[in-house]
């Protein structure tokens, strides 16, 4: 139902939520006491959605946290089957067509649920209750009448790896980005010009706009410099007193100090006869550029700005009309090669790599190094990751090769991720106050369920849109093609150009990789390469990839073997996984995602047959159908009509030459 999305912080509750409340409308029609559990079991269960709500990623969960939370999102799974099933039992009124009476029943189908809703409801009062308290904002969900501004929880600065401070420029070429920016900066035009430097997190944004305001020829060419950076959530204050001091100004007197317009007034006129250059680095809101801008007179004496940001969308052309140079630093990796370009005239990152930066028969083709996506701070982290694991095994008289000190890292980020690989920890923290940013629960959602794609994996928009819908995660098509844009646009996901010039996306691998143990975090949605023998967690959203590393361990197959293959609610299937889903134990499936095959120019396989068709056709709970792919289907077998709930079927590079008639009624 629309306005209760499926999302990371709360699984299904929202939509459960909003069902029991339209039980409790005119459309249906209750015996008392059932009327009277549903009330009761809505109203807990609200409070548990609110309470998620306003928790998620607010604080660490530890695992007793992790444990209730889990608890939590089991128990809005099963009222949401639970409530199917009580509508499917309903009978239509002979008065009335539009309502549905419940059928002459000896108890309230809900009446089980009632203690178990109680008491998972009070634990989590009980748990954050102190949190609440301690909140000086107030609680909000999407059932809140009242909206409360997010807050980022302070934590301490991360510890600096060894590689990180050397200068980005050492690793990967700029030459070219700083040549042109300084010749667009003491070009003879007088009117007041901006340039914009534009990228994803770690791809040197900082770095070139230092080189360029630290170069002597520049900083000759100016009466007045400055260099601010700003936050996510800046005091604006301490970044205009920061420009008026750099800049030489002096402060307004008294109590004008305080204001902010007087800030800016005594910036304005102190730079009205002066050619200025400021550089404003890490621009994340409209809003704030929009204050700092008025700090800046239009004085026709070559005066320049410059500005960086993770945002494409807040280029400054429409602030002045001479703002011509935009330079853009994000990575793109070549459909063919696969490999992850960078600079001006994209090139092989790898390629590019001094040789003195890796020590003796550091090996640039790396897995590790393509993992690193072209990223420069990226690859910095990875040399201190490796510094790190020399020194250790230095310390227990190993003396270690280079290539097998990048194996370890790569194995190490694959089974833990980014944010428990000591040397790591500057790109993990920038790539996660860009996360933290990002405006509500429902986008955040749409982006952690892309990270469980294989690596380098191409975005279909439309694909991705039809999906996000199936999953609850959005209603509107719409909606997911801004959301798309959005991530695009903040440097999560990458628009590249396909071919015959049709537009795809892709998330770079070292941001994959933070998403998806974000999401590991969550237990939100299940990887198969995750799930160990130990793995108790009831599943209810199963991803099985081909995504494994050798450690000696047991076959991740042999642990899919003893799932609970009933408990699940949607399963997707990727290319290279090679497994068999046993259709027949998918009792409750509402999205099968069976992506076999990704590559469209190659439409000869045979992944799924006939047969795999009728066994699909018997799960009567699935009601999104992607995948019926493969020159191994010939037909739709009429069983297909048992599918009472389907609204979603994808066919395509089948053998299939008609189809039966109800097939009109399905969105795709």
């Amino acid at each position: 139902m629309e306005g209760a999305p499926v999302t990371a912080a709360t699984g299904a509750l929202g939509p459960v939520v909003a069902k029991l409340g339209a039980l409790l409308g005119s459309e249906y029609k209750l015996r008392r006491q059932t009327r009277k559990d549903v009330r009761f079991i809505k109203s807990k269960l609200k409070s548990m959605h609110t309470i998620l709500w306003a928790t998620w990623e607010k604080e660490v969960l530890h695992a007793e946290s992790k444990d209730l939370k889990k608890e939590a999102l089991d128990l809005a799974d099963d009222m949401h089957d639970v409530v199917d099933d009580f509508i499917l039992t309903m009978e239509r009124s002979r008065r009335s067509k539009n309502l549905m009476v419940q059928s002459k029943i000896k108890a309230s189908p809900f009446h089980d649920f009632r203690a178990r809703v109680d008491d998972v409801s009070a634990r989590c009062r009980s748990k954050w209750k102190s949190d609440k308290k301690k909140s000086a904002q107030p609680i909000s969900s999407l059932f809140s009448r009242k909206a409360a501004k997010s807050s980022t929880p302070s934590k301490p600065p991360p510890l600096q790896a060894p590689f990180v401070s050397k200068d980005a420029s050492k690793l990967v070429g700029m030459c070219r980005w700083r040549d042109d920016l300084n010749k667009y900066l003491v070009g003879e035009e007088r009117q007041l010009k901006m340039a914009s430097i534009i990228g994803m997190a770690g791809t040197g944004k900082t770095t070139l706009a230092r080189l360029v305001y630290g170069d002597e020829a520049i900083e000759n060419q100016f009466q007045s410099r400055a260099f601010v950076s700003v936050t996510p959530t800046p005091n604006m204050k301490e970044v205009l007193t920061s420009i008026l001091q750099q800049v030489g100004a002096q402060p307004p007197a008294g109590n004008q100090a305080r204001s902010e317009e007087h800030i800016i007034h005594a910036i304005s006129n102190f730079l009205q006869d002066k050619r200025y250059l400021v550089i404003i680095d890490d621009i994340w809101h409209r809003g704030e550029w929009d204050i700092i801008r008025r700090s800046f007179p239009e004085n026709n004496l070559g005066s320049r700005i410059v500005i960086t940001t993770r945002n494409a969308s807040l280029l400054p052309g429409d602030d002045l009309e001479n703002s011509k140079l935009n330079i853009r630093m994000n990575t793109e990796c070549d459909i063919w090669t696969r490999k992850w370009l960078y600079g001006p005239d994209k090139e092989d990152v790898a390629a590019q790599m001094k040789p003195d930066m890796g020590g003796e028969g550091f090996d640039c083709d790396h897995p590790i190094v393509r993992m690193c996506g072209g990223v420069p701070l990226a690859l910095l982290c990875m040399f201190s990751a490796m510094a790190i694991v020399r020194e250790q095994q230095r310390k227990l008289g190993v003396h270690l090769r280079e290539p097998d000190a990048q194996d370890m890292i790569e194995k190490q980020l694959k089974q833990s991720g980014i944010q428990s690989t000591p040397g790591f920890e500057p790109l993990v923290e920038s790539l996660q106050l860009g996360y933290t940013d990002l405006p509500h629960h429902m986008l955040k959602t749409c982006l952690l369920y892309c990270s469980v794609h294989p690596e380098n994996y191409p975005f279909d928009m439309n694909d991705l849109v039809m999906r996000w819908v199936a999953e609850g995660f959005i209603y509107k098509e719409d909606t997911g093609k801004g959301y798309v844009e959005e991530l695009c646009n903040k440097g999560f996901m990458l628009r590249m150009e396909g071919s015959f010039g049709m537009p795809y996306y892709q998330m770079n691998p070292m941001m994959q990789n933070f998403l998806r143990w974000k999401l590991r975090e969550d237990n939100f949605i299940t990887c198969s390469s995750d799930i160990t023998l130990a793995y108790a967690c009831r599943i209810h959203r199963l991803c099985i990839d081909d995504y494994q590393v050798d450690d000696g361990g047991v076959e991740v197959v042999d642990t899919l073997l003893e799932l609970d293959w009933s408990q699940i609610r949607s399963l997707v299937v990727f290319e290279g996984a090679k497994r068999y889903v046993p259709f027949e134990k998918l009792e409750r499936v509402w999205v099968l995602d069976l992506q076999y095959h990704h590559h469209y120019f190659d439409c000869e396989f045979e992944a799924l047959g006939n047969q795999h068709v009728k066994d699909i056709c018997g799960l009567l709970c699935v009601r999104h159908l992607f995948g019926l792919e493969g020159t191994g289907i010939s037909e739709i077998p009429p069983e297909i009509a048992r599918l009472q709930h389907l609204e979603t079927l994808q066919v395509r590079f089948t053998w299939i030459t008609s189809y039966p008639v109800r097939l009109g009624t399905y969105n795709s």
